[in-house]
């Protein structure tokens, strides 16, 4: 009779597959990755293609001169990213060695669709930085809660604090035919003011 108590884990796939696998979608390159891991071009195409057998899928679009993540790559790579940080930090805690714990609070969107993929490479440069990630969108008070820095949307001027521009946000309305048809077409950006607000909070 199996032990219903202890949790049933899903099998992993080859780690050092999986190593490769977050250097190549980090560098959308096999060559740049290889270059990293100490590896040949050849040995780093062999991981994947392993990966992909063990998948069932391909994870690449291979393209004459570049390469791009299919949908299921697209899928695993963040959580990829994070699952090295998350084993990087232990490791660092582990060892006993950390300089210390980096506290980012940001958005839940902002966190999968772009910090996640970033966060493996960071923790390989800084393998002794534990590096802890907090996902909210409520204002964070730096003199009571133990954040080091906070990602958020905005113009970047808040009173007694240092910010630093990431990259630009580009906001698109988008709406129904049928929606634009209720107030006599969409023409000018001024048409949108006739339409419902959904959150009058929302400077945006």
């Amino acid at each position: 009779m199996p032990d219903l108590s202890s949790p049933q884990l899903a099998p992993l796939p080859p780690l050092q597959a999986i190593r490769v696998f977050e250097a190549v979608a980090r560098h959308l390159s096999f060559t740049r990755a290889a270059q990293e891991l100490g590896m040949t071009q050849a040995a780093a195409s062999y991981q994947i293609k392993l990966l992909e057998e063990r998948i069932g899928a391909p994870l690449f679009l291979r393209r004459p001169k570049q390469i791009e993540l299919t949908e299921p790559g697209r899928r695993l790579a963040p959580a990829v990213s994070e699952a090295f940080a998350i084993l990087g930090q232990a490791y660092a805690a582990a060892r006993g060695g950390a300089d210390g714990l980096l506290c980012v609070t940001t958005v839940l969107t902002f966190a999968s669709n772009w910090l996640a993929q970033h966060l493996g490479s960071f923790q390989l440069a800084h393998p002794a930085l534990a590096v802890r990630l907090d996902t909210s969108s409520r204002l964070t008070d730096f003199a009571r809660e133990d954040v080091d820095l906070a990602i958020r949307s905005g113009g970047g001027k808040w009173p007694g604090l240092e910010a630093h521009k990431l990259l630009d946000a580009d906001f698109t309305p988008m709406l129904s035919p049928k929606l634009a048809a209720s107030i006599g077409g969409v023409k000018q950006p001024a048409d949108l003011l006739r339409l419902p607000i959904l959150d009058p909070g929302d400077v945006w």
